[in-house]
């Protein structure tokens, strides 16, 4: 489980295609991170696990399946490629943004962007049609991992305004038109219709 803060930055400096999909090596800024093999880290949202790291701390991989690649932006990323990173959360530990899963829904696409003032950014983002049902003003949504709350609903594309803070911490910076971005819909807007699916059968 995550929160969708993003707690720092990751820059992928080595891309190796295997058989059944691709590892990635991601070199971090993290200080003492306390990351063991098979550790949970969100990758631009996307759950992976750690499957090897340095003793540093600073670089570790994780392994991507055809189908992690087929369903999330991962298979856009290149070395150099700036990701966003959050470690799966501790007991006891302060939540802030909202229940986010770590897995992607499916992928989005930045339609617009400005700024609006003081480097406050706003963006309309395009959401796969499979997806639009679970949206609606104020309610929240986890974009490349980062937890946002949607200001608009329209034609299928929500408004989001992005201030200073999540623009210096995160990937946002370097989001523009058509990039894509990993999308995971509100987990509560999920279950609430899955209840009254199942509730309308009886």
């Amino acid at each position: 489980m995550f929160t969708g803060l993003v707690e720092t930055l990751g820059k992928v400096v080595q891309i190796e295609p295997i058989d059944s999909g691709i590892q990635f090596t991601i070199e971090t800024e993290w200080e003492n991170p306390d990351i063991k093999l098979g550790d949970s880290i969100a990758i631009n949202g996307a759950c992976m696990t750690v499957t090897k790291f340095s003793d540093l701390g600073n670089l570790f991989q994780f392994y991507a399946s055809f189908k992690s690649l087929e369903l999330t932006n991962l298979s856009r990323l290149g070395e150099g490629s700036t990701v966003n990173l959050e470690r799966a959360m501790a007991l006891g530990q302060r939540f802030g943004g909202h229940m986010v899963q770590g897995h992607v829904d499916g992928v989005a696409k930045v339609k617009s962007r400005k700024q609006i003032e003081n480097e406050v950014e706003e963006f309309w983002v395009e959401i796969p049609e499979e997806l639009r049902r679970f949206f609606v003003k104020k309610g929240s949504v986890t974009l490349d991992g980062i937890s946002l709350t949607v200001v608009d609903v329209k034609d299928g594309n929500i408004q989001l305004i992005l201030i200073p803070e999540t623009m210096q911490k995160t990937n946002a910076k370097s989001w523009k038109v058509d990039s894509r971005l990993n999308v995971e819909v509100d987990v509560l807007a999920k279950y609430i219709e899955n209840y009254l699916a199942e509730r309308g059968k009886s």
